[in-house]
């Protein structure tokens, strides 16, 4: 093998020694979230359900395989915590019952904690735009929070003409009544001290 190929393999493969893998994240899961990532198949199973696989960086499967690896750091700068919907199709899907939704939120809520930002611009800018409609009214009105998202932005009329015809047919509205009970879900951002960083 010549050196130039030989040099390009081994900076694209890692070896990874099963000794030297860092298992803190693996067991850090397993005790705060009652997660053994160790029973995972890696069937793909979660991965053919995903409702947002087509726009995640990295798929379910592979950040559970991340995980395995002791790869901590890199899970931090995936895009995929900040574009899961925790609609847990995974979860069902899943036939370990592992639950990578709430694997997504805990490495979701530690990158916020170090200062992690994703690779995509306005991904967390729009990640927290939503949780602070949540924490107002205790449900998400896309109306607002587009226009917010794009205020935010300064690009004040991106998609006005699809909101536009959206609205007129009845898809969108402007104003969202608030639940009930927001005392207990402004008492759930109150009692998580990461989601108030947010």
């Amino acid at each position: 093998m010549p050196d130039s190929t030989k040099q390009v393999t081994q900076s694209y493969y890692k070896t990874y020694k099963l000794d030297n893998i860092d298992d803190s994240l693996k067991l850090e899961l397993k005790e705060k979230c009652g997660i053994d990532i160790e029973t995972c198949l890696e069937c793909g199973k979660c991965t053919g359900g995903c409702s947002n696989t087509h726009i995640f960086d990295f798929t379910p499967r592979k950040i559970v395989q991340l995980i395995k690896m002791g790869q901590e750091t890199r899970l931090y700068h995936l895009d995929a915590l900040w574009t899961c919907v925790s609609c847990q199709l995974c979860v069902d899907r899943c036939p370990a019952g592992i639950d990578i939704a709430r694997i997504i939120d805990f490495v979701r809520e530690k990158a916020i904690k170090r200062g992690a930002e994703p690779t995509r611009s306005n991904v967390k800018m729009f990640h927290e735009l939503m949780l602070d409609e949540i924490n107002k009214t205790g449900r998400v009105g896309e109306t607002v929070l587009m226009i917010k998202f794009n205020l935010k932005r300064g690009l004040y009329f991106e998609n006005a003409d699809l909101g536009r015809k959206l609205f007129f047919k009845g898809k969108l509205k402007l104003f969202i009544p608030g639940i009930k009970n927001i005392g207990q879900v402004r008492r759930m951002f109150n009692s998580n001290p990461v989601q108030r960083e947010v």
